[in-house]
């Protein structure tokens, strides 16, 4: 804090000088920064960066309350990680103390209403850092190019691996093989693409027979029962009762007038 003495300072930082953030950078890296109010009062701050673009902070603006503390996420977005490059990112946690009749429910118009002079500033730099493992073996495998490089050009002979030079040589074969291979599973895919097809053709056909044949039993099924030309006729019981019916009054009339001939008579 540049613009208050040290006993008035109401925002401890911690870490106090330096985020440091550790790699590989090949992925996010996220460092945490601790924020202390030491005041009786609330206390608002907002944190900027001079590369916006690869950092995100959660959150950048907030309040604290009175000897309250809280926690700020600085998560650095992955990137080609370079030791001989200069780091020149830098931190700026800006804070000021809440006034009395203060609105803290939209703190960005509170941080537009405030004046320059009112704001307490603390600056950190950015610090980026290699596992000690990973980093020794990128220089080592640095060393080892550079041993190559001034091997060849003082003339001294370097020992060559035969079985690094046999792989080199088998690479256009193996090329070969694996286009080889690559043009037969290609024909291989078309000649089942063709098969698909036929079974889909085949699928469909069988299908369109299917409801041909649906088609055809309803209809059957619909259309009311006819009698063949050469099917014989069978009477129904009622037909055969009929001669019968006949004979039996036959019968009684002949009764009938034997009966009267004798009255008769």
């Amino acid at each position: 804090m540049n613009k208050t003495p040290q006993f008035e300072v109401p925002l401890t930082i911690q870490p106090e000088h330096e985020l440091r953030f550790i790699g590989p950078f090949n992925r996010p890296v996220v460092t945490v920064m601790t924020l202390k109010n030491n005041a009786a009062m609330t206390l608002v701050f907002k944190i900027k960066t001079t590369a916006p673009k690869r950092y995100c902070v959660r959150p950048n603006i907030g309040k604290i309350a009175p000897f309250r503390t809280t926690q700020v996420e600085i998560c650095l977005q992955p990137f080609m990680y370079d030791q001989q490059e200069k780091n020149k990112h830098k931190f700026m946690v800006q804070s000021v103390l809440a006034p009395q009749d203060a609105d803290l429910t939209d703190l960005n118009k509170l941080w537009k209403e405030l004046e320059p002079d009112q704001l307490m500033d603390a600056k950190l730099k950015c610090v980026f850092e290699m596992p000690a493992a990973e980093a020794n073996a990128e220089n080592n495998s640095g060393g080892a190019a550079n041993a190559a490089g001034g091997g060849g050009s003082s003339g001294v002979n370097i020992p060559v691996n035969l079985s690094i030079v046999d792989s080199l040589k088998s690479e256009p074969k193996s090329i070969e093989e694996q286009s080889s291979n690559m043009s037969d599973a290609a024909e291989h895919v078309e000649s089942l693409a063709a098969e698909l097809k036929e079974i889909r053709d085949v699928n469909n056909e069988l299908r369109k027979e299917n409801l041909h044949l649906k088609d055809q039993i309803t209809r059957y099924r619909s259309c009311p029962a006819t009698k063949q030309i050469n099917e014989s006729y069978t009477p129904v019981l009622a037909e055969k009762q009929i001669p019968v019916f006949y004979i039996a009054i036959a019968i009684a009339a002949a009764i009938l007038g034997l009966l009267l001939g004798k009255f008769l008579l």
